[in-house]
């Protein structure tokens, strides 16, 4: 019976302590990125992470003084883009040109939340905001942003 107690206490203290951090661990995009705060960059493909919970596209932009400033753009999760037809990791190429409309973050850090990128050979990338779009490659020709803010892209 004391054996049970203690297991118990143990399991419940382990939880009281974990529980917190995994409610912190995800949020709203909302709460990080500012959704009325919409820019275009463009930039050179640095990185790509395929983490979790969200894909991470590094890209190096290059400030009008010269400096370059590494962003960081964020999304949905890898299973999210497989399922939009976004696995293949050669997809997005390292070292090239990319074009992005972003949400940027809150808190003024180079960071955004991204709605569309453009690639190298031209083609849109629609994303929402909160997922994936149905069509992300605008195979059916309506174009947008999936959000509905409007957005130009200078070349």
């Amino acid at each position: 019976m004391m054996r049970k107690l203690l297991a118990g206490l143990a399991v419940a203290s382990v939880l009281a302590v974990a529980a917190p951090r995994v409610a912190l661990a995800h949020h709203a995009m909302q709460a990080e990125f500012d959704q009325n705060n919409v820019v275009v960059i463009s930039g050179v493909l640095k990185k790509v992470n395929w983490v979790n919970p969200h894909v991470n596209f590094l890209v190096d932009v290059s400030e009008p003084d010269g400096k370059v400033t590494t962003w960081t753009l964020v999304h949905a999760g890898p299973n999210q883009l497989r399922a939009a037809g976004l696995s293949d990791r050669d997809f997005f190429q390292v070292g090239k040109p990319y074009t992005a409309s972003l949400a940027l973050a809150r808190n003024g850090s180079p960071r955004g939340y991204v709605f569309t990128i453009k690639t190298p050979d031209d083609k849109f990338i629609y994303l929402t905001f909160g997922s994936v779009g149905s069509d992300p490659l605008n195979k059916d020709g309506k174009g947008g942003l999936g959000n509905g803010h409007p957005t130009s892209f200078q070349n």
